[in-house]
C-alpha cells in the first residue's frame, strides 16, 4: 500500500489558517478554531477533527515542526464547558516552551 497524501484530506474553511481533517458538523467548532488560529498568529495552522465517543470536550496537540494545531472536539459539545481563553494560554505556553 502506497503513503497517502495528507494535505488531500484537508478541507479549508473561509479563515485562510483554519482547516477540517473530518466532517464539519458546524457546531461552533469553527468559531472556537478561528478564535484560536487568530490568538496564535500568522505562522500557525489549526486543523479540526470533531466526532462522538470523546472523554472531553476539546483537546489539542502542537505539531511544531509543522507549525499545525490539531483541535479535536467532541461532536456533542465541542464549545461547552471549557474557557477558551485558558486553552489559548496552554497552547502558548507550550509553544513558548518548545522554542
Amino acid at each position: 500500500m502506497g503513503q497517502t497524501d495528507d494535505s488531500a484530506a484537508v478541507t479549508p474553511t473561509n479563515h485562510p489558517r483554519v482547516f477540517y481533517r473530518s466532517p464539519a458538523f458546524d457546531r461552533g467548532e469553527l468559531e472556537v478554531a478561528q478564535t484560536i488560529a487568530d490568538a496564535l498568529g500568522d505562522e500557525w495552522e489549526v486543523y479540526i477533527t470533531i466526532g462522538p465517543y470523546r472523554g472531553y470536550n476539546i483537546q489539542f496537540k502542537t505539531d511544531f515542526e509543522s507549525r499545525i494545531v490539531h483541535l479535536d472536539f467532541y461532536s456533542v459539545r465541542p464549545c461547552g464547558e471549557y474557557n477558551i481563553d485558558v486553552v489559548i494560554r496552554d497552547i502558548k505556553l507550550g509553544i513558548r516552551h518548545a522554542s
